[in-house]
């Protein structure tokens, strides 16, 4: 028979929950701080990356302020003088320097009036270009009709005025589709829907009156 002596039994390790998470959260940072450690070069370089990508966007963003600021100042210039000639020479340094903000696009549309020559390419240009904010395409689609009236091609300005418009642009849109009709009636019904559409002009409202009134009349004599 064996004299061995029966080893004790060992007791259980009594740990709490919190000390558990404790090693837990021990041991993590242990590991965290020798990837830190390992991998320290790349994270310099990532973080003066994130740098460099955060002042390049705050330097963007003043050259961009700076150059609507430029360009308005110009834009105000522009309205201000009298001389065509020298409107003109405004607005044309407002495309070359700063066509990149909406001044670009604003100086192309009073450059119709002081251009007449190259009036329909910036037009078209206003329309073709992806950025246009769309009231100014709008107005732009309405002013290119007007010219094509103005040269007698009815059909091409049918063409343009197609296109449907927000409601701040319909009394213009219908009218010049009156002046493009090709009958009385047609231009009565467009007359009407012009009259009937919202209005910023009162100039354009009572031309519209004047025209709806003598088309009355003209109908009622033939009558």
């Amino acid at each position: 028979m064996s004299n061995k002596k029966k080893q004790p039994e060992q007791e259980p390790i009594d740990v709490s929950h919190e000390e558990l998470e404790e090693l837990k959260r021990d041991m993590r940072s242990a590991q965290l701080t020798a990837w830190a450690m390992a991998n320290q070069q790349k994270i310099i370089a990532g973080v003066v990356a994130l740098l460099m990508v955060i002042v390049g966007v705050s330097l963007w963003k003043e050259h961009r302020a700076s150059q609507r600021a430029s360009a308005a100042t110009l834009y105000q210039q522009a309205l201000n003088v009298q001389q065509a000639d020298d409107k003109r020479s405004l607005l044309q340094a407002i495309i070359k320097d700063y066509d990149e903000t909406v001044y670009g696009d604003l100086a192309r549309l009073l450059l119709v009036n002081v251009d007449e020559e190259n009036a329909a390419e910036y037009l078209q240009t206003l329309m073709q270009r992806p950025d246009v904010d769309g009231s100014i395409k709008m107005q732009a689609r309405l002013d290119l009709a007007q010219l094509r009236l103005d040269a007698g091609d009815k059909a091409a300005a049918r063409e343009l005025l197609a296109t449907d418009s927000v409601a701040d642009y319909e009394q213009l849109r219908q009218y010049l589709m009156a002046q493009a009709a090709n009958d009385d009636a047609e231009r009565v019904e467009h007359l009407k829907k012009a009259r009937d559409a919202i209005s910023h002009d009162a100039e354009l409202s009572q031309r519209i009156e004047r025209q709806l009134s003598t088309l009355g009349a003209s109908a009622a004599g033939q009558g």
